[in-house]
């Protein structure tokens, strides 16, 4: 049968109403956060990525120096990292995201009265780009303009310590799902910090030490993240290796339990990240036994049970699940390469899929839907 014009157009559209009405849509873009000290990376990477055959491909670059956590604005037409330094070129650089296109916009400096080295996480908070600056041992507030580029710097955090002789290490910091607060892990000194967070203030007022651990034990907190409901909180320990569990109500945390992440005993453990349908739990681990541990979740009391353990490439120290839950990546920064596994959907064991991206110092993946 010919196929008028008329008739393709009507197939187009019944194409359309078919997926409109699935939902399915299963192309994505794919940041990726590189170290480009010592190597040939050329910053940050801009990818395709199709999350139900796990195919991809090479769109755009931009350059920046160091740029180790990267993010998108909620609208995608903006992102924002890091660049993680300590010789006076630590900042946070902006960026414009066209159709298959990244483009640095601007760059400031997160040094203030405090010193911002090292910064090594960003989040976006009401208008305000937050830094975790790990060797500075503070965090930086930078106001986002309405064109998505950063102003300069306008407050920074200092946790106040009982001992001199102690050094803080702000990691990462993290938003509760209702926006009411914003919490901060110090692998220094051991605690969590905790910002209530409204509209018209700096996301760095009102501080307050939400918990402490103990620093004979010195586990170090690193990354956390929320259960989608706010009730539990996973934090993973870096020097310590353990895994926390902590119920959360109204900016208040209690603990529930810690146990043992993995038993590699290499003092390096790194990310942690939920399944999209929160059954899942996942860890990174480096140094030594390289890898990501799974949990099992128990959703109603946020207990979880390690159920696997998937030895990776070297030096996880990132990764990131597709929304569809299907794929997980782990970056592999010694290895230059960027792992891809599948996901088992009644367990939530890894499988590699034999594929890699190829890429130098990977460090940090960022998903997102244009």
């Amino acid at each position: 049968m010919k196929k008028t014009p008329e008739l393709l157009m009507a197939l187009t559209v019944l194409s359309s109403m078919v997926q409109g009405c699935s939902g399915v849509d299963t192309s994505l873009k794919m940041l990726v956060g590189t170290y480009t000290s010592n190597n040939d990376s050329k910053g940050v990477y801009l990818f395709d990525f199709n999350e139900d055959e796990a195919t991809f491909s090479l769109l755009d670059t931009a350059k920046a120096g160091n740029p180790s956590f990267i993010i998108t604005s909620e609208d995608n037409l903006s992102a924002w990292s890091v660049g993680e330094f300590e010789d006076g070129r630590q900042c946070a650089y902006s960026y414009r995201l066209g159709e298959n296109t990244i483009d640095v916009m601007n760059q400031q400096s997160v040094d203030g009265k405090a010193s911002g080295s090292s910064p090594c996480n960003v989040i976006a908070v009401n208008g305000h780009l937050v830094t975790s600056n790990y060797g500075g041992g503070s965090l930086s507030s930078l106001p986002i303009n309405e064109d998505g580029t950063l102003g300069t710097l306008e407050m920074q955090y200092v946790p106040e310590k009982e001992d001199s002789l102690l050094r803080s290490h702000l990691h990462c910091a993290f938003l509760s799902p209702d926006g009411k607060y914003l919490f901060a892990s110090d692998l220094g000194l051991d605690a969590l910090y905790r910002f209530t967070i409204n509209d018209s203030d700096c996301p760095l007022e009102n501080g307050a030490v939400a918990y402490c651990f103990d620093k004979d034990s010195h586990p170090g907190p690193r990354h956390a993240v929320f259960s989608a409901d706010g009730r539990f909180i996973y934090l993973i320990h870096e020097l310590g290796d353990m895994l926390t569990v902590f119920s959360h109500a109204d900016g208040n945390l209690t603990h529930i339990s810690s146990i043992p992440a993995y038993s590699g005993d290499g003092h390096g453990s790194a990310d942690i990240h939920l399944s999209p349908d929160g059954r899942f739990l996942y860890t990174s681990h480096r140094l030594k036994e390289d890898g990501i541990s799974v949990f099992a979740v128990n959703q109603e009391n946020g207990s979880v049970i390690k159920t696997g353990y998937c030895h990776t490439g070297r030096h996880p120290r990132n990764f990131a699940i597709t929304p569809n839950g299907k794929y997980l990546l782990c970056a592999c920064r010694d290895d230059n390469r960027i792992e891809i596994y599948s996901i088992n959907r009644k367990d939530g064991s890894l499988t590699f899929t034999g594929r890699s991206l190829e890429i130098p110092s990977p460090v940090c993946i960022q998903f997102y839907r244009p």
